[in-house]
């Protein structure tokens, strides 16, 4: 004998068994004391007890059909019929000889009987095997894990998708107030430009480091210069930035050179006459530049100096001739 399964069972229906139980006596107790009052107390308590064992019946054949699964009309008319009677009963009887709390307790027991045989019944008539119920559980984990498994890729989407329009709406706000910057700084330019109109504007921003710069601080400089074809950062390559040549000018307005006048200039100077083509110093630089400026009448701009510089043949990196023509500028400035 399975005495696990017997204890189980005997605590399933312990509850409807023992709420029929005392609905029945309580009903015999009520059914005879009111009966009594109109006929011998002998007579009373034998029509209560046949009240009650006809309901009792009536409760067992609705059971076993239940169990069964099949219906039973009769039982179960007689089943509510003689349970709205007991309740009305039993109320009854709370009003006549007790309190309203009593009849309603005493109404309350009947119904409550019912409700837990019902459920008793409807438990054991859908009981399953013990395989069937691990299959059911098995079914029920494995679709648990199919619906989490498809809400956390659902949600890793959705975070994917979110994060990509966050990072998309980033780099839209900083092109924007790049394009921001841009057009602010191409409008001061423009107001700029037409409040203060400028002649011979460079195309080009100079380099603010030269080779002749960077040779100096290496140790490499001489009197001669860095030679054209040798960069002192890397002797195996090109130099570091080329000179781009200027082309003579056409028509630029100022005289033929002479190189007659370049030579008295050096003279009153205290200076080797310079030679186009060869390496210059520094005073030679600033007679040439001198030489050029004043060549025409009025004396030359930068721009115009450096490409008659050129023309005339003499080289020295565009850096040397800047420096050398804004001290030649100072310097005129002073004597002024």
């Amino acid at each position: 004998m399975n005495w696990k399964a017997a204890t189980q069972r005997a605590v399933h229906w312990s509850l409807p068994v023992g709420l029929t139980g005392l609905s029945l006596g309580w009903t015999v107790y009520a059914v005879g004391e009111i009966l009594s009052r109109q006929a011998p107390a002998p007579l009373a308590l034998t029509v209560a007890g046949i009240y009650d064992a006809v309901w009792l019946y009536a409760l067992a054949m609705e059971t076993a059909h239940r169990r069964q699964g099949s219906k039973g009309m009769l039982p179960a008319v007689l089943g509510w019929l003689f349970l709205v009677t007991s309740v009305g009963v039993l109320f009854t009887h709370g009003l006549m000889y007790a309190t309203p709390v009593v009849a309603v307790i005493g109404a309350v027991v009947p119904a409550a009987a019912k409700a837990t045989l019902i459920m008793a019944v409807e438990r054991e008539a859908t009981r399953i095997s013990p395989e069937a119920q691990r299959q059911i559980d098995a079914v029920r984990s494995a679709t648990r894990d199919q619906v989490a498994i498809g809400c956390a890729v659902t949600r890793a989407k959705v975070d994917r998708q979110k994060t990509a329009a966050i990072l998309e709406r980033e780099e839209r706000k900083a092109r924007g107030q790049a394009q921001k910057v841009r057009h602010e700084a191409a409008e001061e330019l423009t107001k700029v430009t037409a409040e203060h109109p400028v002649a011979d504007v460079p195309q080009e921003v100079p380099a603010l480091f030269s080779d002749e710069d960077l040779a100096r601080v290496l140790g490499q400089w001489s009197g001669e210069g860095v030679s054209p074809g040798v960069s002192p950062v890397s002797p195996q390559v090109g130099p570091v930035s080329s000179v781009p040549a200027i082309a003579a000018p056409q028509g630029a307005g100022h005289a033929p050179l002479d190189l007659s006048g370049l030579a008295e200039v050096a003279a009153v100077a205290g200076v080797a006459t310079p030679q186009p083509g060869e390496p210059l110093s520094e005073e030679q630089l600033t007679v040439v530049l001198r030489w050029l400026r004043h060549s025409e009448n009025p004396p030359l701009s930068y721009r115009k100096a450096l490409a008659a510089y050129r023309a005339a043949g003499f080289s020295a990196k565009e850096e040397r001739v800047r420096k050398a023509y804004a001290a030649l500028i100072d310097a005129e400035d002073a004597e002024a």
